[in-house]
Formats: structure tokens, sequence, C-alpha cells
């Protein structure tokens, strides 16, 4: 009579971890979708989420395209979330952003289909150090998450790959660092939307959000005169795009100081620190 004995492989904690970040991401969408932005949950809006180590990558609910193109091997399965194992897809130190490819290259993985790709929090701690919590790290990787659930809208993504392809945000940004008149303008702006933001008396609000209006005007009408370019359309994409981001990301942290986050801890993850960050946030002091 032979006897045999086998014993289930120990797991590797530091891939638990991962992975219950990656589900503590879509928990928190969940909850964007419950209480701040109907619709980000709908599955006709989901996207891939790419997550860096320094070694491999973990592939939240990739494409069949992903999957072949990086030989991704199924790593977790739970309800809402699938997660694949890759080798590393680039070399690029540090990633927070979601891509997408408006070019012509259809072998893209991300060709006209956005993916939202993050670095570790321990990546991002060492590139950002004032990100230094997974909470705080989840705020961002939220708001990239939204600006692909913007792209997953295929009328809004056609108008803005015909606008940038005219007009980019680089040189948007190249405006503003050649030109001391165009910084001081937006700068002023930006300072009377944030003391608008904290204002709690109507009238002020009123005033501020005119004047805003006014400067802009004037910053524009500008642009076309001495530089002959008409920005008005590409920042009103930008502004549309990140002000509605910011919009989410800033509530997610209202969530996070009233404690309405349902629960959705790791208690293993040695940087989940509690929401501590949250809890005397101060939106005027944020850059």
């Amino acid at each position: 009579m032979i006897f045999s004995c086998s014993q289930k492989p120990e797991k590797d904690n530091n891939e638990e971890i991962i992975f219950d970040r990656i589900e503590y991401v879509y928990s928190l969408r969940d909850q964007i979708n419950d209480n701040i932005w109907q619709d980000v949950s709908d599955i006709n809006f989901d996207l891939p989420l790419i997550y860096y180590t320094d070694s491999v990558c973990y592939i939240a609910n990739p494409t069949e395209k992903i999957i072949n193109l990086f030989h991704a091997e199924l790593s977790f399965s739970k309800e809402k979330v699938k997660i694949y194992k890759a080798d590393l897809i680039d070399k690029f130190p540090f990633h927070m952003e979601t891509s997408i490819e408006f070019g012509n290259d259809t072998t893209s993985y991300n060709f006209q289909s956005p993916v939202m790709n993050c670095s570790s929090v321990e990546i991002t701690n060492q590139t950002i150090t004032d990100v230094n919590s997974t909470e705080l790290w989840s705020t961002m990787v939220l708001h990239e998450y939204f600006h692909g659930f913007q792209f997953k809208h295929l009328p809004y993504q056609t108008h803005i790959k015909n606008v940038i392809s005219n007009f980019s945000q680089d040189s948007l940004k190249n405006i503003y660092k050649s030109n001391i008149w165009f910084q001081e303008s937006v700068n002023k702006e930006n300072k009377l939307l944030m003391k608008a933001i904290s204002s709690n008396n109507s009238e002020e609000i009123i005033q501020l959000v005119d004047s805003i209006l006014i400067t802009r005007k004037k910053r524009r009408n500008k642009t076309i005169t001495k530089l002959n370019i008409d920005i008005s359309e590409i920042e009103n994409i930008y502004e549309t795009m990140e002000g509605s981001a910011r919009y989410v990301e800033f509530n997610l942290y209202k969530l996070f100081a009233n404690g309405s986050t349902n629960g959705n801890d790791i208690k293993s993850d040695t940087l989940f620190k509690n929401y501590g960050y949250f809890k005397n946030f101060e939106l005027e002091n944020e850059e």
C-alpha cells in the first residue's frame, strides 16, 4: 500500500498584498460609482490596470490582446477582478498614467483602447516621497483610471483625438514656460479658483468665478494677438478632463476623511495607514 502526502504551496505574502491592493482599487472604484460618479463601475467602461513592480507586471482585467501580446498567465481570480502576471512590458522607472495609442500602430497594446498603468506603492513612494501610504497612492491611481473611463466613451475619445492632433498638451506647457505674462495670468486664475472653492459665501464665489472668466478671456485673446494661436479648444478639453478627474479624486478624499469606505482596508499591508493623512486635509493646501 502506498501513501502519499501533498502540501499546498506556500503563499507569497508580497504577492498577496499586491492582489489586495488591486482589489482595494476596484472596491474604491465601486464606491466612486455609488457616491461620486455614476457608471464608473459599468462593465462597458472597464479598462485594464497594469501594476508594475521592479521585476514583473500584474495586469488586472486585461484584454485578450494584452494577454497574448505579453504572454500573461492568470494568477488571481475573484468576482470582478482577474489578475494576470507577466514580465515587465517596458523599462520606464515610473508609471502613473492612463495610456492610449491614437496613432496608426495597430499592434500597440493600447491601440484606441485605454490602459491604466501604475507603479507599485513602494516605487511610487521612492519617486514621490510625499505619497507614503497605500490610501494616498490609490487616489492617484483612481484619478488616472477615471481618465480611462473618459476615453472609453468613444465620441469623447474621437473629439480629443481630433483636437490634440493639431495642438498637444506639450504645446500648452511650452507657451506657459516661454511667456511670463501667460504664466502670471494662469497663476492668478488658479489662485482665484482655489479661493472660490474654499469660500462659503455665494456672492463672493460668483464674483471670483466672474474674475476667473474675465482673466482667462484676456489671456486667450492675448495669445491669439501675440502668438497667433487659439488655445480655447485645447484648454477646454483639459479643463474638462482634469477638472472632472480632480473632482472625483477630492471627493474620494472626503470619503476617506469621513470614514466612509465600507471597511475595505488592507490589514496585511504595512503601507496602509488607516486614512490618517485625510483627517485634516485642506483642499487649498494642495498643489
